[in-house]
């Protein structure tokens, strides 16, 4: 049978496509004769089909940019002929693209654009500016009324006053104009030198021509002589200290402005918490928790100049990651503790805030008190985290047992933290009797053997439980050197007949029962200790120019006795993420005792940058071993206090900061840079130099301050001694000195305060007070201060009765000791015992 089979080709065409809509079109018009624009009102529904044919039929995909889904629109319509978005939004607007393809030739592609057409509400915003007339002073008050609204497409504006149309010549006191940067977007009425008639109600319209049925906006200010600005005040502290679960409320009310100000709260986190409330600029912040912790901000705002804000910060209070370590370490270091060798436990907890930390000790169960032999101190919370130690000087077997450190805050609302540790035989080596024999050389130093000749070793037993003892072995490092078991006798011996450079190292004795091994450990060596650097320093950061800072490093000699006399140290020190080491050498003079404290400062160091320092001793065998330390800049929370001067000559004006609830700010200023707020008659025309370049603070009594208005300015923080485990014998004397300019007919007062750690704002003590005109020029006040804590000092200025009473102060100067002259004037003495805080 034959069969014949017939096979005819056919040809398919590969996919064509073409978009058609429907809908809410506003117009729809060709582009460039490949592309259509889809215009549509904004929240209107928007339809495309794609119509596609070809063999097979083809797969339709639809996308806003050619390759890929790049836009959140309805996933369910991207593989539908029919793309389909109700109310449409104005992000919506964009290239949309029809792909069809089934695998015969190219994919078929078309796209339409689709334009969002939107207008808001417009807004109008008031601003002021106070110029100054040549030859004679007064002020020429001058309004911009802006207007400004989001659109697609763009605006046209339209101002009217009342009922009549201001257009640009129909009143010279008028002027209408768009900001050349900001061409479309706003058009901007200045009313130049208000009239009596431009106090009215003002108009703006934004058209867009009734484009997709768009109906024109409108928006109305009324101008009245008491239109100003927003002002506010916060009743409540800053910052404010809380337990974790409480309801904290923050008020801020207003204090001026019309119209009047809506009042809003905002947190530097960027969002308030969820379970906050807010009624009528009260913020209320229920059951409260530690990640609601930060800065929050009460914003009122008028479109009358600038928004008025003023923050605080809340803190809850919270205990964390508390963590001990001892030294010598014997868990990690396999550095054993030892009898009769000091023994140092350290505690370290993160507290918030700081200054309430609090620590105790206790052995057994029972309170510990620092005394000659158990010393304990506490760090600073200002320079480092909450630590407190514990040194037990001369380590005994009645010294046994756990000791327990418990971190608290005060006033107990938060639940304390306790760390035990245990100090017994399973950490403490039972120290042998170590004894020399042979006639060379060898000098001992408890477990630490340094000889170039011959050098005998003993490990006694003191103790053990069980008592049978089983064998003993010697060895140097991992390497065996002897091993057997004891007879009759307690102790074994090793002798080193000759003692070469390889033979120094790390010499072990483990006696081993029926529990484990005993270990005793001696250190046969002819180099040096490393030293041990002092990281409790006083202010370490004792240089601090604009682009570099000095750093003061400080060390203690581990045994220096116990090799030949260290003759220098050499100092290494590179840069974080660089392999260069710059070396130097640091000689010592004569002989350096055990716990003397050495000091380098180390300088020119570049501001922010971290470096690495190593310190190596060195005798005339040669080095020791070395120490690394990291040492890392941040700005100083306490500077040192061997002298401060500060002339305001640079940003940020010496670490001052600006008090957050008085009623308005210092300012720092320059007599070449005078502003159009210069008020004549009052103020200085040059800094404590004569200097018209120069800087100084000074408070601008112009409006809209009024009498008895409060500007604060703080000083960064002061240590006044470093910290002392017993006693401190005496207050340390400063002697506190600035200059001030006090001219002016309405001159107020200026104030001087010293606020001692844990004091507020309010319970400063007042040092210094003066009021009234003082003529023009710089005079200088010196006061002698006895603080007994870190503290501050704050100048306050007060405003008097008018305009022409603006303050300055310049060249603020602090130094260790009582100051050499009295004041010139004596008035400041009586001022003293008067002063009273507003």
């Amino acid at each position: 049978i034959t069969v014949f089979l017939m096979y005819s080709k056919k040809t398919y065409p590969p996919p064509t496509v073409r978009i058609v809509h429907s809908g809410h079109a506003c117009n729809v018009e060709e582009e460039r004769y490949s592309e259509r624009v889809y215009t549509i009102r904004e929240g209107e529904t928007l339809e495309l089909t794609c119509l596609v044919t070809g063999h097979p039929r083809p797969q339709i995909r639809w996308t806003k940019t050619a390759g890929s889904v790049s836009d959140r629109f309805q996933d369910s319509s991207v593989f539908n002929e029919t793309l389909h978005i109700a109310k449409i939004q104005r992000h919506q607007g964009g290239r949309y693209y029809c792909k069809a393809e089934n695998g015969l030739g190219s994919p078929a592609i078309k796209s339409m654009r689709v334009d969002v057409y939107y207008l808001d509400e417009p807004v109008v915003t008031v601003h002021q500016s106070i110029g100054e007339a040549k030859e004679q002073f007064y002020y020429e008050r001058t309004v911009f009324l802006r207007c400004v609204a989001n659109s697609n497409p763009p605006i046209r504006y339209s101002w009217y006053r009342g009922r009549d149309v201001l257009s640009q010549g129909s009143d010279k006191g008028v002027e209408i104009y768009e900001p050349f940067f900001t061409q479309g977007e706003t058009k901007i009425l200045k009313l130049k030198n208000l009239r009596p008639k431009d106090y009215a109600n003002y108009s703006c319209i934004a058209s867009v021509r009734n484009v997709c049925g768009i109906a024109d906006r409108r928006v109305v200010f009324r101008l009245t002589n008491k239109t100003a600005p927003a002002s506010i005040k916060l009743l409540v502290e800053d910052p404010i200290v809380v337990n974790p679960g409480q309801t904290v409320s923050l008020v801020c009310i207003s204090t001026g402005g019309e119209p009047a100000p809506s009042l809003a709260w905002t947190s530097g986190s960027g969002s308030l918490p969820e379970k906050s409330l807010m009624k009528e600029g009260v913020l209320t912040l229920p059951a409260i928790a530690s990640e609601d912790a930060g800065v929050y901000s009460c914003i009122a705002s008028n479109n009358v100049g600038n928004p008025a804000k003023k923050s605080t910060t809340i803190i809850v209070r919270a205990l964390k990651k508390g963590r001990f370590w001892i030294t010598p370490d014997p868990y990690h270091n396999d550095d054993n503790i030892q009898i009769g060798r000091e023994v140092k436990i350290s505690c370290q907890v993160e507290a918030t805030p700081p200054e309430e930390l609090q620590f105790s000790w206790l052995k057994n169960g029972r309170a510990l008190r620092s005394s000659e032999r158990m010393v304990i101190t506490q760090t600073d919370p200002d320079i480092s985290p909450g630590t407190t130690n514990l040194d037990i000087i001369d380590l005994k077997f009645t010294d046994f047992g756990t000791y327990t450190c418990v971190a608290a805050l005060r006033g107990g609302a938060i639940p304390e933290i306790s760390i035990d540790v245990n100090i017994s035989s399973t950490t403490v080596c039972l120290l042998p009797d170590l004894e020399k024999s042979g006639t060379t050389p060898c000098r001992r130093d408890e477990n630490h053997l340094f000889s170039t000749g011959q050098v005998s070793m003993n490990c006694r037993v003191l103790r053990a439980h069980p008592s049978r003892v089983l064998r003993y072995e010697w060895r140097l490092g991992s390497r065996l050197l002897h091993a057997g078991t004891f007879d009759s006798r307690d102790d074994t011996d090793y002798i080193v007949r000759s003692l070469a450079r390889e033979g120094y190292g790390e010499y072990t004795c483990d006696v081993i029962n029926e529990v484990g091994p005993g270990r005793c450990t001696f250190l046969v060596t002819g180099k040096a200790y490393p030293p041990e650097f002092y990281y409790d320093t006083y202010s370490p950061l004792w240089q601090n120019r604009p682009r570099v800072y000095g750093y003061k490093l400080q060390w203690t000699q581990m045994n220096p006795s116990a090799v030949d006399r260290i003759m220098a140290y050499r100092l290494g020190i590179r840069q974080t993420g660089q392999q260069r080491w710059w070396e130097q050498e640091i000689p010592v003079e004569g002989n350096i005792q055990k716990g003397e404290l050495i000091t380098h400062n180390l300088t020119e160091l570049i501001r922010p940058e971290v470096y690495v320092v190593r310190l190596t001793p060195i005798t005339r065998f040669g080095e020791g071993d070395s120490s690394t330390r990291v040492v890392t800049y941040s700005a100083p929370i306490n500077p040192p206090l061997r002298e401060f001067h500060c002339s305001f000559e640079e940003d940020p004006i010496c670490m001052f900061t600006q008090d957050k609830n008085d009623d308005f700010d210092w300012t720092r200023h320059s007599a070449a840079t005078r502003d159009t707020k210069y008020t004549p008659n009052t103020g200085p025309s040059g800094d404590r130099s004569g200097s018209k370049q120069g800087f100084f603070m000074y408070i601008e009594t112009s409006r809209p301050r009024k009498d008895g208005d409060t500007a604060r300015l703080l000083s960064p923080k002061f240590n006044v001694a470093p910290k002392n485990p017993y006693s401190i014998t005496s207050p340390p004397a400063y002697c506190f000195s600035f200059y001030y300019h006090m001219y002016g007919k309405h001159i107020g007062t200026l104030n001087a305060f010293v606020k001692q750690k844990g004091q507020s704002t309010s319970d400063a003590s007042p040092v210094w007070s003066l009021s009234g005109n003082q003529g023009d020029r710089w005079r200088q006040a010196k006061i002698s201060i006895h603080p007994t804590a870190s503290f501050q000092v704050i100048f306050e200025g007060i405003r008097g009765p008018g305009i022409e009473g603006d303050i300055a102060i310049d060249d603020v100067t602090l130094e260790e000791g009582e100051c050499p002259d009295p004041p010139s004037n004596r008035m400041y003495r009586a001022c003293i015992s008067m002063v009273t805080r507003p």
